[in-house]
């Protein structure tokens, strides 16, 4: 898989979902630039004027301008003299965004626990087994955001999971492009692992507690490579 189809594939999941009461064109340019965003075709701090996304996109400025304030509104772009920039941060950024994820995530998994179908369970088990027969840090890396996403689907709350898929678009900001490695796939299955189980028993608590220390490794791990160490 390469980091095209990857982008592809996660535009096409809940991340990738368009904003409500947009035209067509509006959503259009919306998806195509934070796709390109995402990828790191932009990269952190850099300058977004709709002048030259009109010329660079072939679209008029009105949808430009309406799918940057989008962004913004996202939290992957922020205001700057003229125009937008991409969003850059710090790792106290990356440890505030954590800390409402692991709250909202660990509720979400709860909340699986309890309430997941039978059919939702089936899609957990299978992502579960295509990120352990997955080698390329790519694929590891698509299907770890497709397991989270269908957990989030899995606790059939709307609200959480319209925050949890903000906070998410705003992590991969701080990826800056291509895909690093994305931890020791081994330890993440494990962790996938234990979760399962968790919903399988339907108990509540063990799916938050194994929710929060799968996430909060997560969160060490993306802090070390933001840090570049």
């Amino acid at each position: 898989m390469t980091d095209r189809e990857t982008t592809a594939d996660l535009t096409g999941s809940l991340l990738g979902e368009l904003p409500t009461g947009r035209d067509d064109q509006t959503s259009k340019q919306y998806l195509r630039l934070r796709a390109d965003i995402l990828a790191g075709k932009f990269p952190s701090g850099a300058a977004l004027h709709e002048t030259q996304l009109s010329d660079t996109y072939g679209a008029s400025r009105t949808p430009i301008r309406e799918a940057l304030n989008w962004l913004a509104h996202d939290g992957l772009l922020e205001r700057a003299t003229r125009g937008f920039r991409v969003r850059s941060g710090t790792p106290e950024d990356v440890i505030e965004i954590y800390a409402a994820r692991v709250a909202l995530e660990s509720e979400a998994a709860g909340a699986a626990a309890i309430r997941h179908t039978e059919l939702d369970l089936a899609r957990l088990e299978q992502l579960h087994t295509f990120c352990c027969s997955a080698s390329d840090d790519t694929e590891v890396r698509a299907g770890n955001f497709r397991f989270h996403e269908a957990l989030w689907q899995a606790a059939h709350n709307a609200t959480i999971t319209a925050l949890l898929i903000r906070l998410t678009t705003q992590l991969r900001i701080y990826d800056s492009g291509p895909p690093s490695t994305y931890g020791e796939p081994d330890v993440l299955n494990g962790e996938h692992d234990l979760i399962l189980k968790a919903l399988r028993a339907r108990d509540e608590s063990a799916a938050r507690k194994h929710m929060r220390i799968h996430l909060e490794r997560s969160r060490e791990q993306r802090i070390k490579m933001f840090a570049g160490g």
